[in-house]
């Protein structure tokens, strides 16, 4: 039985005698890893570009009901408009959404005093631009939803 054992490792297992991997199968091996790891990097600038666009969203209905609020609360119509880009809620506003010392009279209306993108309202309350700096620079995918 020990002959027969012997010729079926040597003749039927596939790698007669051989050691280590061959030129071929180590490129098939690096092909396919060079594929798999494209197909990840493509599909992780796709999330993070989606996930810029979701968090402009995001924050623009968050100013969006500050600036709702603030009209509410003070029973108006109207206000200043804000003709310059700015991201900071505080005072230098047409309107006040944040305080450091928030009061019954003079509440916050967002969450910080100074908000990642940069925004202009007209007399109306409504959001009519969004920027990623003063300047009014451009900003792919953020839209400006149900604005008429």
């Amino acid at each position: 039985m020990q002959g027969f054992y012997g010729w079926v490792n040597a003749n039927l297992r596939g790698r007669k005698g051989q050691r280590g991997f061959t030129l071929i199968e180590l490129l098939v091996v690096v092909t396919i890893l060079g594929i798999l790891a494209g197909i990840v990097t493509l599909s992780l600038v796709g999330l993070t570009s989606h996930a810029s666009v979701e968090s402009c969203n995001q924050e623009y209905k968050t100013v969006q009901a500050a600036i709702d609020a603030y009209m509410a609360n003070n029973n108006v119509s109207t206000i200043t408009a804000q003709s310059a880009y700015t991201n900071n809620m505080q005072t230098n506003l047409s309107i006040s959404l944040w305080t450091d010392a928030p009061s019954q009279s003079q509440p916050n209306y967002t969450r910080n005093g100074t908000t990642v993108y940069y925004y202009e309202w007209n007399s109306a309350g409504r959001i009519i631009g969004v920027a990623t700096n003063s300047s009014g620079g451009t900003l792919s995918g953020c839209s400006l939803a149900g604005q008429p």
